[in-house]
């Protein structure tokens, strides 16, 4: 009894699937598909006529009737079939024989329609008959299913190979994107060792320093040894964390330069406005950090490295804004050229593309690093 039900079953299930994608077909079928049909349908047309025709002054009302029929039928029922070979096959198969059978199908239908159409229905004369020979069926199905065979075939292997060409740009973009994302995971994490590094022989030679300050003054050294720990505390990423905030960069720059100094104090110095902006906005680590150095590195010998920085953040058309003001050059826009100027830009250019970029400018009171990347909201834990 299963079986029988099964064999039963089958046809319907084949019919009800071809009754879908005849639907999906029809659906699809868009103001486009039927414009374009309908200029081929003309344009095809008066070729035939002025191609068989010495005189077009003289044209008879009957061929260039049956010519235009015969197209846009012919035309339209291909039309559906290919449509219907969509559904069927997708493109990422690449399959070319439900293209031709659709053709084929199409033909097959439309041709004797148009002769129903055609010799029955409104008794069109044919070139032919006009000239007086007898035009049956297999003629005139034969003639026309022929040359409406060529023209459409024709078309559809346009069509398809422009279907094919946009499924393979969509492949290759996609797998672009995938590049893209699997390099900027690569990147983040170089970026996250980066900032996982504290300079060994850096936090040596301070340490050292401090065992030596304990011989001459305790209490400093005492004051010093804080550093160290802040320093560690802020730059070992936190386990579970892919990001770092404005503020954890800005007091990581802040307690690196406390113990390059030997000293506790502030010298990226945040402005009050934008508090709020700075515990919750997303940015790369080691940003500022290599920025405070550059600009060290570059002031004139009469700057003090102990003067402080001036830091603000703004938001901006979904842009997170963060300009560094030092008073003296060392943000001059001809240090643009530095490895560290351009390791930050090359790392933007990864992560954000055109969205963010890295500028060095003069100011009236000194020199300025302006930093423009995407605004992204993020809370931001607080350190043990």
């Amino acid at each position: 009894m299963t079986g029988r039900i099964s064999m039963v079953d089958a046809p319907g299930g084949a019919l009800r699937n071809a009754s879908s994608l005849a639907a999906a077909a029809w659906r699809a079928v868009t103001w486009k598909h039927v414009a374009f049909t309908l200029l081929l349908s003309l344009l095809w047309s008066a070729i035939e006529v002025g191609t068989s025709v010495p005189n077009l002054a003289n044209v008879p009302w009957g061929p260039p009737l049956n010519s235009f029929l015969s197209m846009a039928l012919n035309g339209f029922a291909v039309m559906l079939a290919v449509l219907v070979a969509d559904q069927a096959s997708p493109p990422s198969l690449r399959r070319w024989w439900p293209y031709v059978l659709a053709v084929l199908a199409g033909i097959a239908l439309a041709t004797p329609l148009f002769w129903f159409v055609s010799q029955r229905l409104f008794t069109i004369p044919s070139a032919p008959q006009l000239a007086g020979i007898a035009e049956g069926f297999d003629s005139i199905v034969f003639r026309h299913a022929t040359s409406r065979l060529v023209i459409c075939g024709l078309m559809t292997y346009v069509y398809v190979s422009r279907r094919f060409a946009a499924q393979r740009l969509a492949a290759l973009r996609v797998v672009q994107l995938e590049r893209a994302a699997a390099e900027r995971r690569i990147l983040e994490s170089r970026l996250a060792a980066m900032q996982a590094r504290v300079e060994p022989q850096f936090l040596i030679d301070t340490l050292a320093h401090v065992e030596r300050l304990y011989d001459i003054d305790a209490p400093a050294a005492d004051r010093v040894l804080k550093e160290p720990s802040a320093y560690l505390r802020a730059a070992i990423p936190r386990a579970g964390e892919s990001a770092s905030t404005v503020a954890t960069e800005i007091r990581l720059a802040n307690t690196f330069l406390n113990v390059a100094a030997l000293r506790s104090r502030d010298r990226l110095v945040p402005g009050s406005g934008g508090t709020s902006i700075r515990a919750s906005a997303r940015m790369p680590p080691m940003v500022l950090l290599p920025l405070v150095k550059h600009a060290l590195a570059h002031r004139p010998g009469r700057a003090q490295d102990d003067e402080p920085f001036e830091i603000d953040a703004a938001i901006l058309d979904d842009k997170l804004l963060l300009r560094i003001r030092d008073r003296h050059g060392g943000f001059a826009p001809e240090g643009a050229i530095e490895a560290e100027i351009r390791d930050i830009r090359e790392r933007f250019a990864v992560l954000y593309g055109a969205q963010a970029q890295l500028t060095l400018q003069d100011m009236d009171d000194g020199t300025a690093a302006l930093i423009e990347i995407p605004y992204e909201r993020i809370e931001e834990t607080p350190l043990p």
